[in-house]
């Protein structure tokens, strides 16, 4: 509660809500350590115990007695089969997985995953809940270990554990790496728009030069004449001056966080 109370603060020391509005919202949060009183009435739960599947069956179980449908019985799994931890349930069609990043208040994104027996129904409503909480919703339509998200930060990880047991780089030289390089533009470009932004021809031409296949979406745009942010349409259309303007977007933010790191001496 203490730390609940922290961050609403924070949210009206940065204008996010007003004071009004975080106290109504401290004072709707009720602590306890009894699941069916936490539970009882919901029509919409969200469980996230430690990524343990027997004790996240447990849980289900439970909640498949406290919550009868058509109450949603969401998971917090980070990689974990919601297809097996609905075999904990006399109904699967409602279970769903919504994958949040840290720190949820501030990450927008949220991975919802269905298992095998989840219902179309119980995607669209979790999807409807979560967007009516300003949460960015990707629908991962295919069950995968780790998801989405998770995947992505994997390989990232094989990748730097790799390269400090080479003895390439200190863990420090790594965070410096991602922090103050690559890490700041995807904040606003992800992957596909920094393609579109450099230009597909550019990658093209620049693998090719290396002796390598080109990726096939790739090279089935730059032979189109499709190069991204410069002709107009890539992997996403940039009609008018929405290119541009992504563009001062970028440059405004990647500005204000150059001078923040002035100000501390972190450059």
């Amino acid at each position: 509660m203490r730390q609940a109370r922290g961050a609403l603060d924070l949210m009206v020391e940065t204008e996010l809500m007003s004071g009004a509005e975080a106290d109504d919202a401290y004072r709707r949060l009720r602590p306890t350590t009894d699941l069916a009183e936490a539970a009882r009435g919901a029509q919409y739960v969200v469980e996230s115990v430690a990524e343990l599947p027997d004790l996240k069956k447990e849980v289900y179980a439970a909640l498949d007695q406290i919550c009868p449908p058509p109450a949603i019985l969401a998971t917090n799994t980070s990689g974990l089969s919601i297809t097996d931890i609905a075999t904990a349930t006399k109904h699967p069609e409602r279970t769903v997985v919504t994958h949040y990043f840290q720190p949820p208040h501030f990450i927008p994104l949220v991975e919802v995953v269905g298992g095998q027996q989840t219902s179309r129904d119980t995607i669209e409503r979790t999807a409807r809940i979560l967007r009516g909480m300003r949460k960015r919703v990707a629908i991962i339509d295919v069950e995968l270990p780790r998801h989405v998200g998770n995947r992505i930060q994997g390989v990232i990880r094989n990748e730097v554990e790799s390269l400090v047991d080479k003895g390439v780089c200190t863990p420090q030289m790594i965070d410096d790496i991602i922090q103050f390089g690559f890490g700041r533009r995807m904040a606003y470009t992800g992957y596909f728009k920094r393609l579109d932004l450099v230009g597909l021809d550019f990658r093209y031409t620049a693998t090719k030069g290396q002796g390598l296949p080109v990726w096939p979406p790739i090279a089935e745009r730059v032979e189109r004449g499709e190069f991204g942010m410069k002709s107009g349409k890539g992997f996403y259309d940039w009609p008018g001056d929405s290119a541009e303007a992504l563009h001062r977007k970028m440059n405004l933010e990647l500005i204000r966080l150059m001078k923040q790191d002035m100000q501390d001496g972190s450059i």
